[in-house]
């Protein structure tokens, strides 16, 4: 808890299927997880209200308007999120009144930022976020995690990039085909 970790590997070392398994999006075969204290399988509703996820890629429905995708993002939260997401998206210079079929994939990567982010959570779990992103837009994201890190959230990046985890994180583990071969503070 309140930990920025790194959780590194080369493509295809089991970064993205761990990160399903903790979320609940695919059960493992064995074994179980728990995030915050709670049961994933027991306790997943609750469990995601106070988690923002950023997967790797990033699919949305692509004639709405930025505003609207965010917005819909916090209805499912059951949440008002629009002054957040304001201030998220003029950091990061997105451009809510676009199409999201109109955005380049830096800004799609924007607007996944924002969604993950809007509604202040207590984990937010990072997989390969700073792909499409300029060095720039990298800089000022990771600004805003070392924020919220301070704030008291626990931020879970899952990377391929070792400077990302060397430069940000505290603590990180090495992830090997599907094993944790290392553990150790950063």
């Amino acid at each position: 808890k309140g930990d920025f970790f790194g959780f590194i590997g080369p493509n295809a070392a089991g970064k993205s299927t761990t990160i399903r398994s903790l979320l609940g999006l695919i059960r493992p075969s064995q074994g179980s997880s728990q995030i915050l204290g709670l049961n994933i399988s027991d306790d997943r509703e609750t469990l995601l209200k106070q988690i923002g996820y950023l997967h790797a890629e990033n699919a949305f429905y692509p004639k709405m308007k930025v505003k609207d995708l965010l917005k819909f993002s916090a209805e499912l939260r059951k949440q008002d999120c629009s002054q957040r997401a304001s201030e998220l998206s003029e950091r990061l210079q997105l451009n809510q009144d676009r199409k999201v079929d109109e955005l380049s994939s830096g800004n799609r990567k924007k607007v996944a930022i924002v969604a993950a982010l809007q509604h202040d959570p207590e984990l937010l779990i990072l997989d390969e976020p700073t792909t499409s992103l300029d060095p720039l837009m990298q800089h000022e994201f990771f600004k805003i995690l070392e924020e919220r890190n301070k704030q008291g959230a626990t931020i879970f990046l899952s990377t391929h990039i070792l400077s990302e985890v060397q430069t940000y994180c505290r603590t990180a583990a090495i992830i090997q085909e599907g094993k944790i071969v290392a553990w150790d503070k950063v």
